[in-house]
């Protein structure tokens, strides 16, 4: 008798491991000095409550204790913003809640993003983002990609109902390592399986990775159309990007494993998944 998949319990139990990781990052503060430990969590909650000057105000006497622009943003402002996409999620926050959040982060980074520029660290590899073709929501997807270049990636933002069309030029054009497709509707998610389509039948598929994200996307949809990562936040986007680019660079030569070793990589996914793609690759 085959086993069947409580896909309720399922996705609680990935809402739970986003949870937990959220949690461990802000763990992490602990180490810190009481000023900067308490900066931190009122930087946090600004972003959460979307208090646009409150969040300015805290940035400079965060970078007065000496702490990195980078950590800034890794830290209480993608903790902040990743609250802000959970109340969403479980329609505690709406629309007009998320735009001013990202109003405040947006206005926090535009000081961070000039010092972080300066930093010249190395550059992570490439990403193109856009939101799907017949939708027009494009908040979420703004985020991450601010987070994104606030990391080290160079991004390249196509806007909102972006056809596959300009995704494929903009995949021979850019050369990402990574594209990343938004979709805040039902009816306009199916565009991301178009899209994954068309850039497979172009022959780019094994060029380039495909993450999906947006309000009606889960894991299960994810592997439902063959992408390879699935990002419920910024901040988890921004780490399945870092981790992605790592796999690039140990098996970049178009190694046929570079997609099992993909699926391991996250946590959500069994190593039977991974294994039944090693063998799909390899047939």
């Amino acid at each position: 008798m085959p086993l069947e998949i409580d896909t309720e319990k399922e996705n609680n139990l990935d809402d739970l491991k986003e949870d937990i990781e959220v949690t461990r990052k802000t763990d992490r503060w602990s180490d810190a000095p009481a000023e900067v430990k308490e900066l931190f969590h009122q930087i946090e909650w600004n972003v959460i409550d979307g208090e646009h000057g409150g969040t300015v105000d805290l940035i400079r006497p965060a970078l007065g204790h000496q702490v990195s622009p980078r950590t800034l943003v890794a830290g209480p402002m993608a903790t902040g913003i990743a609250e802000v996409g959970r109340r969403f999620k479980f329609d505690e926050y709406f629309l007009p809640e998320v735009m001013m959040s990202a109003k405040s982060m947006h206005a926090a980074l535009g000081i961070l993003k000039p010092l972080i520029i300066e930093e010249k660290s190395e550059e992570l590899g490439t990403v193109v983002v856009g939101t799907v073709q017949g939708d027009l929501h494009d908040i979420g997807k703004r985020i991450v990609a601010m987070m994104l270049e606030a990391a080290g990636f160079t991004v390249h933002d196509l806007g909102v109902t972006v056809p596959p069309e300009e995704f494929i030029a903009a995949i021979l054009e850019h050369k990402p390592q990574i594209v990343g497709f938004s979709a805040l509707l039902t009816t306009t998610m199916n565009m991301q399986w178009e899209t994954v389509k068309v850039i497979a039948k172009q022959g780019l598929r094994e060029d380039v990775k495909i993450f999906v994200g947006g309000a009606p996307i889960s894991q299960a949809w994810c592997d439902k159309i063959g992408a390879d990562a699935y990002a419920a936040d910024a901040l988890i986007a921004v780490e399945k990007a870092k981790a992605c680019v790592g796999k690039f660079k140990e098996l970049k030569g178009g190694d046929p494993s570079l997609h099992a070793a993909m699926l391991a990589m996250d946590t959500d996914l069994t190593r039977a998944k991974a294994e039944k793609a090693q063998a799909a690759y390899a047939a």
